[in-house]
């Protein structure tokens, strides 16, 4: 119970009997009981439209905190499918940079073989093939020289066709080193990639932390002053019930204080009359003339009297 229910604690029916200066004092507590309840609940009123307006505010803050956190989840989620790709990427560059290694062991394993080879030069050997040619279209050689050249020539085609066969696994070998440092070139940028989207991913995982204690912090301060709108609408209620019962009072006392008014003029005015009525019997057993007013004052009724 409030200090100012304790105020004044008469009830309705114990008006009657109260005299009409304990009524006037009553009504004059009471005006200034109710005029202070009033005031307190206005105060209480506008106390619970600032907590109202304070927890509209927070509560817009949390709906951008949760929007902030959707959209970081989303781009989380397109960030780990970017990874995955690039990982997968990576992967198959790995798989074929295998390969490409094991072919340019080999490569180099034939070329290693064929290193002096692929050190000839065809031109030259073209060039004393066809000495050799021309020799044999523009002389007469005998049988034996004749045999000598042609096994020179057969000898020297079989060697260019060797020689050609050990530079073009050269060559080979200069295009797969180029290839596995391509694909080797490919992954470093590929890892450079999976690194930075990593640390972006990081960085939205941590702001998607922060947002969330930010929003357990939201829903507390919400939860907070909800209690407290809560409690200042039930004093808001229990003043708003407390002003009624003293209406209640208010009424019945100026409602007894005006009958009391009414019969204390009532009873003025008879005593008035009977004064009167005393006045003009005297004058009338005197045999004095009486005025037609006077004459109603001393023989009608006094309830007549007085209503009329």
């Amino acid at each position: 119970m409030t200090e100012a229910q304790s105020e004044v604690t008469i009830r309705p029916e114990d008006i009657e009997k109260l005299s009409e200066a304990e009524l006037d004092a009553l009504v004059k507590r009471l005006r200034e009981e109710i005029n202070s309840l009033k005031a307190t609940r206005r105060s209480l009123v506008e106390e619970a439209k600032s907590l109202r307006e304070q927890r509209r505010r927070i509560s817009e803050k949390k709906r951008e905190a949760v929007a902030r956190l959707r959209e970081l989840r989303d781009r989380k989620a397109q960030l780990m499918e970017e990874l995955r790709k690039l990982k997968e990427e990576r992967n198959k560059l790995r798989e074929e940079l295998k390969a490409k290694r094991e072919e340019l062991e080999e490569l180099r394993k034939q070329a290693e073989k064929n290193a002096n080879l692929a050190k000839m030069s065809i031109k030259k050997l073209k060039k004393r093939l066809e000495e050799l040619e021309m020799i044999q279209m523009t002389r007469t050689l005998s049988p034996a020289e004749e045999k000598r050249i042609i096994a020179e020539i057969d000898r020297l085609e079989e060697l260019i066709e060797k020689v050609k066969a050990a530079k073009e696994l050269e060559e080979k070998l200069m295009m797969a080193r180029a290839e596995v440092n391509a694909l080797r070139i490919r992954i470093r940028d590929l890892n450079a990639n999976i690194e930075k989207i990593r640390e972006e991913i990081g960085k939205v995982k941590n702001e998607m932390s922060s947002i969330v204690n930010e929003i357990e912090e939201y829903n507390k301060q919400i939860k907070e002053l909800s209690e407290r709108i809560n409690d200042v609408s039930s004093r808001i209620d229990e003043l708003s019930k407390i002003i009624d019962e003293r209406y209640v009072v208010y009424k019945a006392a100026l409602k007894r204080r005006k009958e009391l008014q009414l019969a204390r003029i009532y009873n003025m005015r008879i005593e008035e009359l009977r004064a009167k009525r005393r006045e003009l019997m005297e004058r009338y057993k005197r045999g004095e003339p009486l005025s037609f007013e006077e004459m109603k004052i001393l023989f009608l009724d006094t309830d007549e009297l007085l209503s009329g």
